[in-house]
């Protein structure tokens, strides 16, 4: 492994280290109470908060997005930064996948999700069939349950 692979594995490592430790890896659900109608959306998602400016700098740096500052009083600064979509969600947890020990299962699950969803082809304004509907949402469970 040359010097350059090293920086990129222990970065990576260092990520996802972060990401065990203050970060969430879930499935969006999102219902539309003006359109009872219309299916439920599920898409990949990614965030951490952390009250270290320079760690959530990373995450943007790295991987793009912005960050968020939450200021609740008598606290400390909280710095947030957050992506979703099932297409750039599954690029992001690929990269440090490999180092993840708590949230690995989360991940997997995740990119299954996601890698899934965009091999179907599905578009937002498809009427999705119940099958699919019935796999999104035992996978949102399967994941809402893992970070419990």
């Amino acid at each position: 492994m040359n010097q350059d692979n090293q920086r990129q594995a222990v970065l990576f490592a260092y990520i996802a280290g972060l990401m065990d430790g203050e970060g969430t890896i879930r499935i969006n659900r999102v219902t539309w109470s003006k359109h009872p109608n219309w299916n439920i959306r599920y898409s990949g998602a990614i965030s951490i908060g952390m009250t270290d400016q320079k760690a959530i700098e990373l995450f943007v740096e790295l991987f793009g997005s912005k960050m968020r500052i939450e200021r609740v009083p008598n606290r400390k600064v909280i710095y947030r930064w957050g992506t979703s979509g099932n297409i750039v969600v599954p690029k992001i947890l690929k990269q440090f996948l490999p180092y993840l020990r708590v949230k690995k299962k989360q991940a997997e699950l995740v990119i299954k999700y996601c890698e899934n969803c965009m091999r179907k082809g599905f578009q937002k304004s498809d009427g999705l069939p119940k099958k699919e509907l019935q796999w999104r949402e035992a996978l949102y469970n399967k994941v809402k349950n893992l970070n419990h």
